[in-house]
């Protein structure tokens, strides 16, 4: 096997990491996460507890994942995007219920992007940079902007190769 973590990283014990995946400076990885092959999880990122990371997923700088994320395979996630999983926010809140967020493959996510609680990306989806995005987003669409609102839908045939 051969992984990379950098020495200033805090990956738990208890983390799963495929072959050829690397983890920079200061990411921290709480337990019981998976990372599938040939990952890139940037420095500053954080990955709560639980989640799965499928294979060849790109996480930029300073990302922001909840507990219990699903990341699917060929996902890029650009620099400071965050995703969210409560919708009421409160310290010692007793009606929490997590809503993690859900990424299908291929899908791109762009810098600085917000995610709310409960969404769904679908595969080949793409959001822009700094979009908020507080309603799942079909596969193949394209969304921008707070909220974030379908612009295009991106032609099927020009990313398919690789399935």
């Amino acid at each position: 096997m051969s992984i990379w973590i950098d020495r200033r990283a805090n990956v738990d014990l208890l983390v799963e990491i495929g072959d050829y995946s690397k983890i920079w400076a200061f990411a921290t990885i709480l337990p019981y996460v998976k990372i599938g092959e040939f990952c890139s999880i940037g420095g500053c990122t954080e990955i709560g507890r639980g989640s799965i990371i499928g294979n060849h997923v790109r996480i930029s700088y300073g990302v922001f994942l909840p507990s219990n994320s699903r990341i699917e395979d060929y996902v890029f996630i650009g620099p400071r995007a965050v995703f969210t999983d409560d919708r009421y926010p409160v310290v010692e809140n007793e009606d929490y219920t997590a809503e993690p967020p859900y990424v299908e493959h291929h899908a791109s996510i762009g810098a600085g992007a917000v995610v709310l609680p409960g969404v769904k990306i679908g595969h080949h989806a793409m959001i822009g940079a700094g979009a908020v995005v507080s309603k799942s987003v079909e596969p193949y669409c394209v969304v921008i902007g707070n909220p974030a609102k379908q612009i295009s839908i991106r032609q099927e045939k020009n990313y398919d190769s690789r399935n």
